[in-house]
């Protein structure tokens, strides 16, 4: 949902093409592959540690805007799928709540049409972007997880902070939510998400707590989708969301190894940048494997 890094190198771009100071090419660079430890590698070697690994879950973080990221992740996943042994693969999304899990499920059996799906599933504004890794989920016979939250209820805890979800006790509602109450925010994810609130022009560490407790739940009802799946059977699942929200092993990351306790996981970063020959040492460790993609491009 958030992103330091990028987000400070699309705004640099974004005011150069503005005032004009340099010509902007009009050839996109293709992806740049790195280790988390900074080391450059070719995008087969890039892919196959991808197919090869063992963790149960691999988490792809993407700036939303990517287009590069999001035809990676279609290529990542069909190449996971023709790797793995066996067929139980599912895709789990950021981007759908649990209240669309029933519409999705339909959609995959062919039970109600796109329009249907889209009309009764709240998709994000750029939903075509990942409309490609649905269909071929329904194409391969493959489950889709509708992972996250309704939006109601993080803005609930925006307003309220994380207590107020209590006053949902013996409600249905609690289907839609991880079990409360959820874990908070360790420091180090404050501190990243505190970092960006100061960028964003809000200074004060005071007003950001109830937006933390909201962005832990985020992470926290994520985890808990994934955890579920895999209690349900799912050998390997593949969850595409913003890199904010797996960076360095936090957030995400973090509550999954409370939910899940025992499974491997493995981490993907996707970004956006001007120098992509290198990975920058702030960069370093961001994820288990991370990938450049020309900026220039958004």
């Amino acid at each position: 949902m958030f992103g330091l890094k990028s987000s400070r190198l699309l705004k640099c771009a974004t005011v150069i093409r503005n005032l004009g100071i340099v010509e902007m090419s009009s050839e996109v660079r293709s992806p740049t592959f790195f280790l988390g430890s900074g080391e450059k590698i070719d995008k087969a070697a890039f892919m196959q540690r991808i197919s090869a690994t063992e963790a149960k879950v691999i988490c792809i973080g993407e700036n939303h805007e990517d287009a590069a990221a999001h035809s990676l992740e279609l290529e990542i996943f069909k190449d996971v799928h023709a790797n793995l042994k066996s067929e139980n693969l599912a895709l789990s999304l950021e981007f759908y709540d649990r209240e669309s899990q029933a519409v999705l499920d339909e959609y995959l059996k062919g039970l109600v049409n796109l329009d249907t799906f889209l009309g009764d599933s709240r998709p994000p504004d750029n939903h075509a972007d990942y409309q490609g890794l649905i269909d071929y989920c329904k194409t391969e016979n493959l489950g889709v997880i509708a992972s996250n939250c309704p939006r109601r209820y993080t803005r609930m805890v925006a307003k309220g902070g994380k207590g107020v979800l209590e006053e949902l006790s013996g409600s249905g509602s609690l289907n839609l939510l991880p079990p409360l109450p959820y874990t908070a925010a360790s420091p180090a994810y404050k501190d990243n998400f505190l970092a960006i609130m100061k960028q964003m022009g809000n200074t004060n560490p005071n007003v950001p707590t109830s937006m933390l407790d909201a962005q832990a739940l985020w992470d926290a009802t994520m985890a808990h989708s994934i955890a579920q799946a895999l209690s349900r059977g799912a050998e390997k699942i593949i969850h595409v969301t913003g890199y904010f929200h797996i960076q360095h092993q936090l957030g995400t990351i973090e509550h999954l190894a409370e939910v899940a306790p025992g499974k491997a996981l493995f981490t993907v970063v996707v970004l956006p940048a001007e120098e992509m020959d290198a990975l920058d040492p702030s960069l370093f460790n961001i994820g288990d494997l991370v990938a450049l993609t020309d900026i220039n491009a958004l």
